[in-house]
């Protein structure tokens, strides 16, 4: 009583006060007492007794055990009875359900609060106790299911996951609780679990009961698995019709982050769905924020409009004359728990920064989640950049965008390429994907066009703004200051990524600019080791180009002309420094900017000249790249006008195609364009250009299997580069010498050469180099049955062409490795390996460098085919989806 423990005897009294409780304030008769406790067949001596035991308990409860007329009376008031007391809680916290559901979460916790226990523990079952007992414990569970149900109304889903599973857990078949808990699973975005938790229900029914789900829960599994956008939770935040699709890592990650900051700021270019993820992220951390989520939308105010006016309207604070609006707001909410949503800050940029930054100094509960194109710059902000969706869940978008535009549509096997093309060239963008899906009432997915200008008409609330791509983009461009807007249509003329000097020396602006480009989500950064690189997204880009085209004329041809200037410049230094092993992945970076500088130089540019400071400067790149049918043209197209070409670059040229040709497996034309190139470095004279000549003529030679000639070539060029002190060219030239040694059945002579080309190659870090000597030892020593060490030398030459990131070099040494495994018994392993080297070739338009490899690959291929018989077929198409990577890492 009154929070003290009291002794109150055996079974007797317990029964006795249990029956007075049930009956709290109202009379109980002396024979109803004796039902009670003593059942049909009592003692003679039953009023005795049950005196005896009024008694002591008398001495328990003093007066407030009352005499009545014909029995007895508790006399307690309602609220000095826990039951009742849980009883009326529960009752008021009911009503108020519906319109106050916090207000009704919290009163029922309140009421479960009071128990401690089961009830009536201790004391013996009559019937009058037993019921009690019943219909309490009953009422208990109805209220948590009550509780639970609030919670869920205010959004507490993801709070709320392990407490239900462990009530499902302890009442498996209470087909309430197993609601609730589907519908957080639900909310939680673990629909798999959800369904899977009704059909474990379903099973459990039919087996224990012989019965099915009732209506309303199977309804609502329906419901799950169709993705009923009604069962979102309720909120005062903006609800779309659409459901949300993807980013559900992306939100975990930005809860977590919004729980460790009071300003957070979502970034990214028009169309990327930062306002439907803040509202998400709104909806899904509603329930911890005491004081709710205010959403302030700020797109249709005008540039200048006091931001601070709009955060007041929706607190419904009133401003006063005499203050400042924002020092008002700091009074008034200077103790709130409140999560204010600052939607679309950018052309409000500089208002909103400051009143984030005076209610976050004066109000120390407040938290802000902000949209912007650009950071608001505030001191403490985190900044979370928003881009396009992942290639999944791209296509999931339109998927489901596309079936509620054309009843049927579906993506799978037949158009999912299509697809995903589709959302490539829209980047990604959720606008740009959703304003495509609403093509699909009348166009195919291969109809649909390049995103700028595509709009749903049949749409009559989206704001003007989110009518098409087009108008989103302009929203930003008119906000950028006239350099900013320079900038941006100077730096569409790059086809790729590009680093800040090639920004600076295209477009003639600063760093600065381009960083408030950045800054501002029309442009993206990446950190690499050699510096920044940048990069727009395929929209933006389109629309500055579209830009720069049609109101710039002159000022695009000027950036065309700087864009194939700088091209040519970093053609003509990597070409000078080609034996640096970093030039590799810095000019792969640049291959689209490459190409485009070249087609526009060959063509509307009309400068055959710059053209060919490119194409011939590097074609020792081309052909690892897969680019060699490519720049053989180009070089065709330019040979056209050789003789007007300053000597150095005519050389160039024609040393370039010979390469080239070669490639292509053009050796006449390849050995005819070398011997000019020879020609016309031997009359400028050009040494360096001699050498190289002399060179290529020695790999042309081996292709036509002209070992004496390629001798020649190559010591020639070995004497030459001795001569000059050049000890990288001397290195490189002992492999061809080795080769046409090989040719000539000269083996001894051969492997020291190629050992001279492997230690010169590793002595001066020429990575490339000393791979292809291995590669040329590790077959030596296979064709003399030195398969060991064979084995070591592939192996390590594999090694080094990977670390240089040269796919060719890696295929030589898995084509030779394919022949080692077929002579060690490995058949199945020769062909996979030969499969995977086939494709990779096709894709590079890469051929063998040799006759005699190129022999030794269709001897290897013959010889497994020979060993596999039919079985060949199935080792082929295991092997053709395999990716070179994979195959490599395998090995190494």
């Amino acid at each position: 009583m009154e929070g003290t423990s009291v002794p109150l005897g055996g079974p007797r009294p317990r029964a006795l006060l249990g029956v007075l409780l049930a009956n709290a304030g109202r009379p109980v008769s002396t024979d109803r007492l004796i039902d009670q406790l003593w059942g049909e067949r009592p003692p003679a001596t039953v009023r005795t007794s049950l005196q005896v035991h009024v008694s002591g308990l008398r001495k328990v409860l003093g007066d407030r055990l009352v005499t009545a007329p014909s029995g007895y009376l508790l006399d307690a008031e309602p609220t000095e009875v826990d039951a009742l007391t849980f009883e009326t809680l529960v009752s008021a916290a009911r009503s108020a359900r519906t319109d106050h559901p916090a207000r009704a979460a919290a009163d029922l916790a309140t009421a479960l609060d009071l128990w401690r226990g089961e009830p009536y523990a201790g004391v013996p079952d009559g019937p009058e106790v037993l019921a009690a007992r019943t219909r309490l414990a009953e009422l208990r569970l109805v209220a948590l299911e009550d509780r639970l149900d609030a919670d869920l109304a205010i959004g507490r889903h993801a709070h709320l996951i392990s407490e239900l599973s462990g009530l499902v857990a302890e009442h498996p078949t209470r087909q309430r609780l197993a609601s609730l808990h589907l519908l957080a699973l639900y909310r939680c975005g673990r629909v798999t679990e959800a369904l899977e938790s009704f059909r474990r229900l379903e099973a459990r029914l039919a087996c224990e009961f012989g019965v099915e789900p009732g209506s309303e829960l199977a309804a609502l599994a329906r419901a799950i698995e169709r993705r009923d956008p009604t069962l979102d939770p309720p909120s005062s935040i903006p609800v779309s019709a659409s459901r949300f699709i993807g980013r559900r890592h992306e939100l975990e990650h930005l809860a977590d982050r919004l729980s460790h900051t009071r300003l957070l700021t979502l970034t990214g270019p028009g169309g990327a769905g930062k306002t439907r993820l803040a509202f998400e992220l709104a909806r899904d951390t509603e329930a911890d924020h005491r004081d709710g989520v205010r959403v302030v939308e700020l797109a249709t105010s005008a540039p200048g409009s006091p931001v601070a006016e709009r955060v007041a309207a929706a607190f419904g604070i009133r401003p006063r004359t005499s203050e400042p609006i924002s020092q008002v707001l700091v009074a008034q909410l200077r103790s709130s728990r409140a999560l204010i949503v600052l939607d679309n800050c950018e052309h409000l940029a500089d208002d909103c920064a400051r009143l984030a930054a005076d209610l976050l100094a004066g109000c120390q509960g407040l938290r802000i989640l902000a949209t912007s194109r650009e950071p608001l710059g505030v001191p403490g902000e985190q900044v979370w950049p928003v881009s396009g969706l992942s290639r999944t869940e791209a296509i999931r978008l339109l998927a489901v965008r596309g079936a509620e535009a054309r009843r049927g549509f579906t993506i799978d096997g037949g158009n999912v390429g299509a697809a995903a093309e589709l959302c490539r060239r829209l980047s990604g963008l959720p606008l740009a994907i959703e304003l495509a899906a609403a093509q699909l009432r009348a166009l195919s997915l291969a109809e649909i066009g390049d995103g700028l200008g595509l709009s749903d008409a049949r749409s009559r609330t989206a704001p003007d703004r989110h009518r098409t791509m087009r108008a989103t983009i302009d929203w930003s461009y008119q906000l950028l200051t006239p350099d900013e807007q320079a900038m941006l249509r100077g730096l569409s003329v790059f086809a790729g990524g590009f680093g800040r000097d090639a920004a600076e020396a295209v477009t003639g602006r600063s760093h600065d600019v381009l960083v408030r480009l950045v800054d501002q989500s029309l442009m993206s950064v990446e950190l690499l080791a050699d510096g920044a690189r940048y990069r727009m997204l395929d929209l933006v880009q389109r629309y500055a180009a579209e830009r720069l085209e049609r109101y710039e004329p002159d000022e695009s041809l000027r950036l065309r002309q700087r864009h194939a200037a700088w091209y040519a410049a970093q053609a003509e230094t990597a070409n000078r420094e080609r034996f640096d092993p970093t030039w590799l992945p810095r000019l792969t970076r640049e291959i689209p900017d490459l190409r485009a500088a070249v087609g526009w130089c060959l063509g509307e540019g009309d400068d055959v000249e710059r053209a060919l400071r490119i194409a011939a400067s590097l074609w020792w790149f081309w052909g690892d790249h897969g680019l060699a049918v490519e720049a053989w043209d180009w070089l065709r197209r330019g040979l056209t006008a050789a003789d007007s070409l300053p000597g150095r670059l005519r050389a160039e040229t024609y040393r370039a195609a010979s390469a080239l040709a070669r490639a292509n497996g053009d050796d006449p034309a390849a050995r005819r364009l070398g011997e000019q190139a020879l020609r016309v470095c031997r009359e400028l004279p050009d040494p360096l250009g001699v050498v190289s000549a002399l060179n290529g003529l020695a790999f042309t030679a081996l292709a036509q299997a002209d070992n004496e000639a390629a001798l020649e070539y190559a010591q020639e060029c070995r004497q030459r580069t001795e001569a000059m002190g050049d000890a990288l060219r001397t290195a490189s030239a002992f492999n061809p010498l080795g080769m046409a040694l090989r040719g000539l059945g000269r083996p001894d002579e051969a492997r020291a050469a190629f050992s001279s080309a492997r230690e010169r190659s590793e002595a001066l870090g020429y990575t490339t180099g000393e791979a292809f000597a291995l590669s040329n030892l590790a077959g030596m020593a296979r064709t003399e049955g030195d398969l060991a060490g064979s084995r070591a030398l592939y192996l390590r030459s594999l090694r080094l062409y990977r670390g240089a990131e040269l796919e060719t070099g890696q295929l030589d040494a898995l084509d030779g490795l394919a022949g080692l495994v077929l002579a060690e018994g490995r058949a199945d392993e020769a062909l996979r390996l030969l499969t995977i080297t086939d494709r990779e070739r096709e894709r590079l338009d890469a051929r063998p460098f040799s006759v005699d490899r190129e022999a030794d690959r269709e001897a290897t291929r013959s010889g497994a085919h020979a060993a596999l018989g039919e079985r060949a077929g199935a080792v082929t198409a295991s092997a053709s989806v395999l990716p070179l990577g994979a195959a490599v890492d395998e090995l190494l």
